[in-house]
């Protein structure tokens, strides 16, 4: 399978991940690793963070909507 942003460029790249949003396949240079934080519920509802984080993979396109979105109003433990 080959990078789709690379094929729109007329331009043969294997692929190496898929985008978590859109499915598409990507190469190393178009590939956006991020830190994802699983959370579990402790005591009296209390949201704890779980070290160390996920990550999440996307594409440039789906990053930069990720970017551009308001964020979470509860993010103070981040």
């Amino acid at each position: 399978m080959n990078c789709f942003d690379c094929a729109a460029l007329d331009t043969a790249t294997p692929a190496v991940a898929l985008c978590v949003d859109c499915g598409a396949a990507l190469c190393t240079r178009h590939a956006h690793v991020t830190a994802h934080w699983l959370t579990r519920t402790a005591v009296i509802n209390r949201i704890v963070p779980i070290d160390p984080p996920a990550r999440s993979i996307r594409c440039t396109v789906c990053q930069a909507a990720h970017d551009a979105a308001p964020a979470p109003v509860d993010a103070s433990w981040r």
